[in-house]
């Protein structure tokens, strides 16, 4: 294990190129905040394992670095959920006739289901999902930070696209009953 401020020079180098990168996809993963903090704690995982793995690849490297800072910001983000007071709870107790509350439970497992669908994709498609629908991030920026072809993220996009498609229907669905709704 190495102490703070001794990393090794081979260490050292992986952080300058692949940090902006890792922190960028993090960001985009997990929220500004929880992002950083997550690719910081990735980092600094790799670096107590570096004797172990110095003698992988700068792709697997990368991948080492954010399947863990995935995981931290991940049990970060379900443990600070457990642990939200009731009285910080906003509640009131829905009316019998409220019709909103069915849309409002729609769109809640919509939302479940949609990240269920994005958590089972594989980790590159996974990837460039969250940089182009959530990070709005281009195809030429995705290709730079995934070091991939533009085409590639363009048909990753495609595909995604159609995997979506009927997500997004009942998405318009529920949105054009919340208008008919309030009308």
């Amino acid at each position: 294990m190495h102490e703070i401020g001794t990393a090794p020079a081979d260490f050292a180098e992986f952080y300058r190129t692949e940090a902006a990168r890792v922190q960028h996809v993090m960001c985009a993963f997990a929220g500004r905040e929880l992002g950083a903090e997550a690719a910081a704690e990735g980092f600094a995982r790799m670096l107590e394992r570096w004797d172990r793995l110095r003698e992988l690849g700068p792709p697997q490297r990368r991948a080492y670095v954010l399947t863990t800072a995935k995981h931290y910001a991940r049990r970060r983000a379900e443990a600070e959920s457990r642990y939200i007071g009731l009285e910080d709870r906003p509640w009131t107790e829905p009316s019998a006739d409220d019709d909103g509350l069915g849309r409002v439970e729609d769109s809640l497992g919509l939302e479940a289901a949609v990240r269920r669908l994005i958590d089972s994709l594989p980790l590159r498609r996974r990837q460039v999902a969250l940089l182009y629908f959530l990070h709005d991030d281009g195809y030429a920026q995705i290709a730079s930070v995934l070091e991939m072809s533009e085409s590639t993220v363009r048909t990753h996009v495609a595909e995604l696209r159609k995997v979506l498609q009927p997500y997004v229907r009942r998405f318009q669905q529920i949105m054009e009953a919340s208008e008919h709704g309030r009308a």
